[in-house]
């Protein structure tokens, strides 16, 4: 990939990513206008829920921002092949506001939760497949740098299956996506 073209993605991604990890804020349930009399609590309430949700999505999109900017640091594939993958994975950045939104309204049910928890599973599955399609084309092939993506997609695969059954336990496996980077910054010994 030519530097001109490489720097041009990364300028394009970098723009996808804060637009879809800020987005979501506009759909926050926010309070009506007699919010001067009314207690705090009661007044604050339905926006913790959204907020939490709000703030998982973005933690997970910085971490996909984090390794796709690692990635793109790495790439030397000169294939359209590979410029349109990276485009699908850009796409899907795209839609995290609609499960992000679907997810802060009702995480209660099943569907929903599998949907949201598919969703990342999606991305971590692009993700890991790009990052194999970038290491297999480099010339020191660092196979351990597909370590921390690959769990990722584990993560959010199982937190989709179990999510279908129980939504609770999908949202608490969530809590595992964060040792995808510190598997990743042990098995590359780079710092996180």
């Amino acid at each position: 990939m030519s530097s001109f073209l490489a720097r041009r993605l990364e300028v394009l991604s970098d723009t996808i990513f804060g637009v879809a990890m800020t987005m979501p804020i506009y759909s926050l349930p926010l309070p009506g206008r007699s919010v001067a009399e009314a207690a705090w609590y009661p007044t604050l309430q339905p926006l913790l829920r959204p907020i939490a949700v709000l703030g998982c999505s973005f933690l997970f999109s910085g971490i996909f921002w984090f390794s796709h900017h690692r990635r793109l640091s790495l790439t030397d594939a000169k294939s359209r092949r590979y410029l349109f993958v990276t485009f699908a994975f850009l796409f899907l950045v795209v839609l995290l506001p609609v499960p992000t939104m679907l997810y802060s309204r009702d995480g209660t049910t099943p569907w929903i939760a599998a949907l949201y928890s598919g969703y990342f599973a999606l991305v971590a599955g692009v993700n890991e497949c790009l990052w194999l399609a970038t290491i297999s084309a480099a010339p020191a092939r660092p196979w351990r740098m597909a370590i921390g993506p690959g769990i990722l997609a584990i993560v959010f695969l199982l937190a989709t299956a179990v999510s279908i059954v129980s939504p609770i336990g999908g949202a608490i496996l969530w809590l595992a996506a964060i040792l995808a980077p510190l598997a990743d910054a042990r098995a590359t010994h780079r710092p996180l």
